[in-house]
């Protein structure tokens, strides 16, 4: 019971402290850059039992160079329950120490009754120590910084100097900074309904879509497989940019389209040659693809099938 009550006030701590961590930064959700942005995880290790004279080593997870982050929602303002979420693409700060702490180290050993002598030690990515601490009393949990003086723990060891075996748990609550580029989607909304998918087929085979209707799915076995789309432009003003693209394709399988833009003018039909792949290892099913006319200022058109790989 005192162990779950001090790892509770740990963890109460190292919450209050990362929230208020958390908070610094001269950003606002939506913006289209935010520096510095406080990622958090955690991680709890398997409890460990170590022996009178053992070492053992521990190695902290590594920061991922790069992901993509959705930022905003009522975690980021707590005064906005239906404020907006934003898709951002990240990396990794190349100044962790703008992470201010990094998050924490909880380390408890969790023996009744017994004397111990437990010590820890931090390392950095170079092997430097970083600090070191001993925890003498049972059932009872220590709170310790992962960053310290702008380095980065990577590793720890535990080594048990005393005379009897202990069992200890740890518990990694940590941050990760990265630099967000807010991701530029195409407008949802149709901006021209007069340019319209006409027809999708494969060459020689199944019309999937014909005269903007669709008539079947497309079925595709491993190896390449020629396909073509036509686009019409059915309004009075010619389009200086119009483009096709699948979205949803299962991975291992590419598609190559050409040509990667047309000029249509009013009334005249767009034909592009899309080349798929599929890969040999492409697992068997159903999946959801979408045929997306567009232009780099929005979406003309869109016509979701089923892409099956037998």
């Amino acid at each position: 019971m005192k162990k779950k009550i001090t790892l509770s006030i740990l963890f109460i701590m190292a919450i209050s402290l990362s929230a208020a961590f958390g908070a610094i930064g001269q950003w606002n959700t939506g913006d289209p850059y935010i520096p510095c942005y406080y990622y958090q995880d955690n991680y709890t290790y398997p409890a460990t039992a170590i022996n009178p004279g053992q070492i053992i080593s521990f190695d902290v997870p590594s920061c991922p160079p790069s992901k993509t982050i959705r930022i905003g929602g009522p975690e980021e303002e707590e005064e906005a329950k239906n404020s907006p979420t934003y898709e951002y693409e990240c990396s990794l700060s190349s100044d962790q120490g703008c992470c201010i702490d990094g998050g924490f180290i909880a380390f408890c050993v969790s023996d009744h009754n017994n004397i111990i002598n437990i010590n820890v030690t931090t390392y950095d990515a170079e092997g430097n120590q970083l600090e070191s601490w001993g925890l003498f009393s049972s059932d009872s949990c220590v709170l310790r910084p992962v960053m310290i003086n702008g380095r980065r723990t990577t590793r720890f060891e535990v080594h048990n100097q005393g005379r009897t075996p202990a069992t200890f748990t740890t518990y990694l609550d940590y941050a990760c900074c990265y630099d967000c580029r807010k991701k530029v989607g195409l407008p949802t909304t149709i901006l021209y309904p007069k340019v319209d998918i006409e027809n999708f087929a494969v060459a020689g085979g199944t019309t999937v879509i014909k005269d903007g209707k669709l008539l079947t799915n497309l079925a595709l076995s491993p190896g390449t497989q020629q396909t073509f789309v036509q686009i019409e432009n059915r309004g009075m003003f010619t389009q200086n940019d119009t483009r096709a693209k699948f979205e949803g394709l299962p991975e291992g399988v590419t598609v190559s389209i050409t040509p990667e833009t047309q000029k249509l003018k009013a009334k005249k039909i767009g034909t592009y040659s899309a080349t798929f792949t599929v890969g040999p290892n492409v697992p068997s099913g159903k999946y959801q693809v979408t045929l997306v006319a567009y232009s780099e200022k929005g979406v003309f058109d869109k016509i979701t099938f089923d892409f099956i790989v037998p």
